[in-house]
């Protein structure tokens, strides 16, 4: 019986594991896409709830100035994220993804440390679900 229990405990920690890798793939997609200007790909991981709010904030780019989003996008191609952590909430398929942008090249050593943005993802059932909240 002990043995049992061993087994179900293992089985369920794996499980966990499972669905934090996921959230953590998940951020990853988005985030690549969205850096990559690949807007469409990006709107494909938001969950039905998000999907209207994201759509509404890629319109209002696609509205900008061709310079500006240009501008936008050059800038844009010059950053990476980096995850710094992965949290279940509450015993749900809810995680909360914490990440930095920062330049991807930089010129001094000061600036290396610099971040330019801290941020969250909520993560449910394996899509963005809000972005800064």
């Amino acid at each position: 019986m002990k043995k049992v229990f061993s087994i179900l405990a293992v089985c369920l920690l794996a499980g966990c594991a499972d669905k934090a890798s996921q959230a953590q793939g998940c951020a990853d997609k988005f985030l690549d896409a969205f850096l990559k200007n690949d807007l469409e790909g990006a709107a494909q991981l938001c969950s039905e709830s998000f999907k209207p709010e994201f759509s509404r904030s890629v319109e209002d780019f696609r509205n900008l100035p061709q310079q500006v989003k240009e501008m936008v996008q050059e800038q844009c191609s010059a950053l990476e994220y980096e995850i710094s952590l992965v949290e279940r909430i509450n015993k749900s398929d809810t995680f909360i993804v914490e990440y930095n942008i920062r330049r991807a090249e930089v010129d001094t050593a000061a600036f290396r440390q610099q971040e330019l943005v801290e941020s969250v993802l909520r993560i449910v059932d394996g899509k963005v679900d809000a972005l800064n909240r």
